[in-house]
């Protein structure tokens, strides 16, 4: 028996009382017959119809053909519509529910027809369901079809799937069928997860051979997404010497070395401080949210609060912060994993920073200072081990009245100006170039109330959301990076107290620590099921400000 989903309308909508529906069923006084391509037909009520649907409301009461043939001839021919899809429709135009088997490829075709036929609410639950259901066998074909219609969000959810799992994905064949421009979008992105290079070669040459005749000639294109420096050419001498790839080698930036796959994600707790009395933490801690365990881990070389934690080229950091309440610091901890124990022996950055002004992107690690007191910028080189300055920009904030953020492979910087107005720059660091400063005009002033240069945020997608420290009924503080704008949504973060955020892009978990009636807690945010999860955090003092991210198992041990 093939198990069924409900899709069920939520409060008053444009649907026809149950009687009604029994005359449809019975053809009684029903004024139209649908017909669709494969040959089904449906009678139904012009009125009903056109009371559930723009599209047949326009058809029924306009201009259109078929309104003019209302009193000589009751067939109407819909194309673009499969006939169950047609009935499914029809059922809910009627009943304000239906019932479509359970698979992405049945939710699929009715989100289509329903946005076809224009049902918007119908549209909106097929697509959160598609977007709780993305796997390797349906990103593609979901992706697609997001992309023709303009959903934004239903696209990311699949296109950040298939970046993750490229390995699944490429062997189906609607990634072997894909346009050469959608091959771009997804061999582009800086997040793509593969085991080898070499892989990703054979991928790439997979997607050649498919229809090699016509894709020949993209091949000087797609070699640019190539790191050539990670490259066993022993191994992958077939593929680069029937493709002709060496021969583009100088035209490949070949500079981000790709997460791997197969990556065991834990949440990692370094330092702290705390005002009564006066204290700095070396202390380092593990949370594993797959078994809701903790466990001791090697303590900083240096005790530090409110220092960023990140990850690079395999290695883990802890940068900048504070080691007294008087002295922040330039300081770079690095993780050793041979030895186990963090050691000093990084370069130090060229100006103390604390978590806010330094970020992670494209693998690797930026310190931004952006205010009239300073306006050093820096970004750190694992494979030298080195720091170098990075392109300077006027300095249009206030001294530390800004956060700086990653967000689709560009950096951000929000904050309060000279003028205390509030505005961003956008630095792009491919093109080492910033944009002008940009200022949020249109931002409403209770929004603005709550951006404040402590704030701590995780970035979540395009989005970055952001713990307000005033009070704020809890909730989150969202700036999106596609459209540049700010919005809140109440009742988002479950703990009033906030001590440090991180996000794990692979299993879409949001992590934060915090307190709620003065206990400690650790809260975890399930994204694809909308849902915090909150348990105790296993430390006996007052200690907050923790650096905090998330990092992969296999390199800590």
């Amino acid at each position: 028996m093939v198990k069924k989903i409900a899709f069920q309308t939520r409060g008053k909508t444009k649907t026809a009382m149950a009687t009604i529906d029994s005359y449809r069923k019975s053809n009684y006084l029903c004024d139209v017959v649908i017909c669709t391509e494969d040959g089904q037909r449906f009678p139904a009520h012009r009125i009903i119809l056109a009371s559930a649907s723009d599209f047949f409301s326009a058809m029924f009461g306009g201009a259109f053909l078929e309104s003019e043939r209302n009193r000589t001839d009751d067939d109407v021919a819909i194309r673009n519509v499969e006939g169950a899809a047609m009935k499914m429709l029809i059922e809910y135009a009627y009943r304000g529910k239906t019932e479509c088997p359970e698979s992405a490829e049945n939710v699929l075709s009715l989100y289509e027809a329903a946005q076809y036929i224009q049902m918007d609410e119908l549209v909106r639950m097929c697509s959160d369901w598609l977007k709780d259901h993305v796997d390797h066998s349906n990103c593609v074909s979901i992706g697609i079809v997001a992309d023709k219609y303009g959903n934004s969000d239903l696209l990311r959810i699949a296109d950040d799937f298939a970046a993750r799992n490229l390995f699944l994905v490429a062997e189906s064949e609607d990634f072997l069928s894909l346009s050469f421009e959608r091959v771009i979008r997804t061999l582009s992105r800086g997040d793509i997860r593969v085991k080898s290079e070499g892989e990703f070669l054979n991928i790439l040459h997979k997607w050649i051979e498919h229809d090699e005749a016509s894709r020949r000639r993209h091949v000087e294109a797609l070699s640019k997404f190539v790191r050539f420096p990670l490259t066993d050419f022993d191994e992958s001498k077939d593929v680069l010497s029937g493709l002709d790839l060496v021969s583009h080698y100088h035209s490949s930036d070949g500079g981000t070395i790709r997460r791997q796959l197969g990556c065991d994600a834990v949440l990692l707790v370094a330092g702290g401080g705390s005002n009564e009395p006066e204290t700095v933490s070396k202390e380092a801690r593990i949370y594993d949210a797959y078994s809701d365990t903790w466990s001791t881990f090697p303590s900083l070389a240096v005790g530090t609060y409110s220092s960023r934690i990140a990850t690079s080229c395999d290695v883990t950091y802890a940068f900048g912060g504070y080691t007294s309440f008087n002295c922040s610091s330039r300081i770079v901890q690095r993780y050793d994993a041979e030895q186990r124990r963090w050691v000093d022996d990084v370069p130090p950055m060229s100006t103390s920073r604390a978590v806010n002004e330094i970020v992670c992107c494209t693998n690797r690690i930026y310190g931004i200072s952006n205010s009239y007191c300073k306006s050093g910028c820096e970004v750190f080189d694992p494979e030298k081990k080195a720091w170098a300055p990075v392109s300077v920009s006027q300095s249009d904030f206030q001294d530390d009245s800004y956060i700086v953020c990653s967000v689709a492979d560009k950096i951000y910087v929000i904050g309060f100006t000279g003028g205390c107005e509030l505005g961003y720059k956008m630095y792009d660091p491919r093109e080492d170039r910033w944009c002008k400063l940009e200022l949020f005009r249109d931002l409403p002033n209770e929004y603005v109330s709550l951006l404040d240069p402590c704030n701590l945020y995780a970035t979540m997608g395009d989005r970055v959301y952001i713990y307000p420290w005033k009070w704020c009924n809890n909730g989150a503080l969202i700036f999106d990076g596609r459209s540049e704008r700010f919005s809140f949504v109440e009742n988002f973060f479950p703990l009033s107290d906030c001590f440090g955020l991180a996000y794990d892009v692979d299993s879409k978990r949001m992590f934060m620590l915090g307190s709620e009636n003065c206990e400690q807690q650790v809260a975890v945010y399930e994204e694809r099921v909308n849902r915090w999860h909150c348990r105790a955090f296993e430390r006996k003092d007052d200690i907050t400000d923790f650096g905090c991210a998330v990092v992969d198992r296999k390199l800590m041990f």
